[in-house]
């Protein structure tokens, strides 16, 4: 549970590790609600575990394929939970930004497309 708790957190923190607490609130939600792998979905969770450079690219596939499979839900768990700890709850509060700034979002979106296609690539390769 401590090995997947890292991933989904270094993922959502842009590669940084979550802190100890983040990682025992993420145990306890799981402990209080129960998010089962099943036979399906445990191929793909395994492999994301096993090579979190693909989670980026599995999340934008899965985002579009299968929005209710395990690794999404997993990780909205985690979001929560690092969302609500002052350490990194500014990371999820939204900023004023620029005009100039729709250049990086177009970006940003451009990057999100690509890592879909790749991912729905994966997909088909794991899963």
């Amino acid at each position: 549970m401590k090995e997947e708790a890292i991933t989904f957190g270094k993922y959502l923190l842009s590669g940084e590790t979550p802190d100890e607490k983040s990682i025992a609130l993420y145990e306890a939600a799981h402990r209080h609600r129960k998010i089962e792998v099943s036979a399906g979905e445990k191929k793909l969770f395994e492999f994301v575990l096993r090579n979190r450079w693909a989670m980026g690219a599995v999340d934008g596939a899965l985002a579009f394929k299968n929005p209710d499979h395990v690794i999404r839900r997993k990780l909205l768990v985690m979001s929560a939970v690092l969302e609500c700890r002052p350490k990194y709850a500014e990371l999820f509060i939204p900023e004023k930004r620029s005009f100039f700034y729709l250049f990086a979002f177009g970006w940003i979106g451009f990057r999100a497309v690509c890592k879909a296609i790749f991912g729905r690539m994966l997909l088909m390769i794991v899963a």
